[in-house]
């Protein structure tokens, strides 16, 4: 335990993309608060705390070629997974490094001032003190207006898992035990406990507690154990956040889950009344967690926020585009958000939907569309429009000085992904350079594009490569909900899905600037 602090290791924590944490999103969540967000059209900086495997920093240094990036995580195993990936695609703007946060903190590792320092996870799964170091660490290396993504387990959302948590939790603390053997026992004492009409879990629809105790047999162990193993874990208030971050001189500027931005579409009248009411951010906080019961949060900082004037923000927004992540098959008017499912006007967003299957637009351009013209939709209501279709994860925002980066280190690395599916469903995820983010792309869309890349442009000569990466991944192919068992029905659907591939993905990859490239042939 020396070593680790009480946090766990021995077990890897599962490959994952946080789009939330790119440099792209982030100032656009800054702009849609009116803040001033950071320049991304030159050099910056990045930090990613706790990087776990480094999926998520290796692609937003391969999508982001701009951006000098620096990863650090605690557990020699992610470490070194996170500089394979990096040296295999040849991204050579990422720095990915093994240190503690006191390290960082007391200034022992050679490291420039950051743009932007981004956590996802950790906050919440290291103790008070690695928690300190970590606000020591901004102090010391965030660059004044530079931003921070932090997301935490909230209060008091988590209020009534507490005893859950707990009771996992004193089975981690043998170090020189088998992680998945410590859940195993930890679950079944918690599902006696249970059956045996324990009162702490009487009400456990409440809280969301009955989801976590289901997911308890469901989730990747790896998750579980840093969820519920780690000594040092806490839930925590808002409140108390963001007074922690004050002390390194920031300021809180509204949530990464863009959807939360528009209180208007989810909160009553009274509850808004409460809200304005409140006399900073911190007790504004405190009460939106009463009202939502948060257990979640994703917070954006910004240290030395400046909010900018109406003419300023509108300078900004038209350096700004959108651009749509979903196949247009898939589009849909009820917009899917955090908040619930909302029915976007169709007379306003139908033309915005009709442009971009197009092409990506700049927001200026589409206030500029006749149809928009007509209802008097000025570029502040089509920034509205952007951000929910951006939280509905159907478009994505850019800036349009991302047209002309360099896409070679992200198709090296789409590339290396691509191949790596045959084997390993991993990773799942694409790098976009008009973007400087991730797409989610499952395991046949993956394998496609690796086909792609080998010059073998006929969906029919894909089938055979998607049946190999299913049959290696041990997964069954499905219709209608029912499993296909015959040679003929699973070639038959493996056939239509890499058409439809060809037809609705390969036009929006075109558009992100992530079409597959063939790979040079040796001479």
């Amino acid at each position: 335990m020396e070593w680790s602090s009480g946090y766990v290791h021995g077990i890897d924590y599962p490959v994952g993309f946080f789009p939330e944490q790119s440099p792209v999103h982030l100032s656009f969540a800054c702009l849609a608060q009116g803040i001033e967000p950071v320049a991304l059209d030159g050099e910056f900086t990045y930090m990613e705390l706790g990087c776990g495997q480094g999926l998520t920093s290796n692609v937003l240094a391969a999508a982001n070629p701009q951006g000098r990036f620096y990863a650090v995580d605690f557990l020699p195993t992610q470490v070194r997974g996170a500089q394979e990936m990096a040296s295999a695609a040849g991204i050579d703007n990422l720095t990915v490094l093994e240190c503690s946060f006191e390290q960082m903190a007391h200034g022992e590792i050679d490291l420039p001032a950051f743009d932007f320092v981004t956590m996802y996870g950790v906050y919440s799964w290291v103790d008070g003190k690695n928690r300190d170091y970590i606000v020591e660490f901004l102090r010391r290396y965030l660059k004044p207006g530079g931003i921070v993504y932090l997301n935490y387990n909230a209060l008091p959302g988590w209020s009534s898992a507490l005893s859950l948590q707990r009771t996992l939790r004193e089975f981690g603390r043998n170090d020189h035990c088998d992680r998945q053997a410590q859940l195993h026992q930890g679950s079944t004492l918690v599902r006696a406990l249970s059956q045996a009409g324990a009162a702490v879990f009487g009400k456990s629809e409440a809280g969301g507690l009955q989801r976590r105790m289901r997911a308890l047999e469901t989730d990747d162990p790896g998750y579980l154990a840093h969820e519920y193993l780690n000594q040092g874990w806490d839930a925590l208030f808002s409140i108390d956040v963001i007074q922690s971050m004050a002390r390194a001189k920031l300021d809180y500027v509204g949530s990464a889950e863009l959807a939360y931005g528009f209180p208007e579409l989810y909160l009553s009248h009274a509850q808004q009344s409460l809200l304005a009411q409140q006399p900073n951010a911190g007790m504004r906080e405190l009460v939106w967690d009463q009202i939502c019961n948060s257990s979640f949060r994703e917070d954006v900082y910004v240290r030395g926020a400046r909010r900018m004037s109406a003419q300023r923000r509108d300078a900004w927004l038209e350096r700004c585009g959108l651009a749509l992540t979903e196949a247009s098959s898939r589009i849909t008017l009820e917009l899917p958000l955090a908040i619930g499912n909302v029915h976007a006007d169709p007379h306003t967003y139908q033309p915005v939907m009709d442009a971009l299957r197009q092409r990506p637009h700049s927001l200026a351009e589409l206030a500029a569309l006749p149809a928009l013209r007509k209802q008097g939709r000025g570029l502040r209501e089509i920034a509205s429009m952007a951000i929910l279709l951006s939280a509905s994860r159907q478009a994505a925002p850019f800036f349009l000085c991302a047209a002309g980066q360099s896409q070679q280190a992200a198709q090296r690395l789409n590339r290396l992904i691509a191949a790596w599916s045959s084997e390993s469903d991993r990773f799942q995820v694409l790098a976009s350079p008009l973007l400087g983010n991730g797409v989610p792309s499952g395991l046949l869309q993956r394998v496609a594009f690796d086909q792609l890349a080998r010059a073998s442009s006929q969906p029919e000569q894909w089938v055979g490569p998607m049946a190999q990466a299913i049959h290696r991944q041990g997964t069954h192919l499905q219709r209608g909900g029912a499993p296909l068992s015959t040679r003929e029905e699973i070639h038959a659907e493996l056939l239509s899905l890499a058409q439809a591939i060809c037809v609705q993905r390969l036009p929006v990859w075109a558009n992100l600037n992530m079409a597959p490239e063939a790979a040079p042939q040796p001479e």
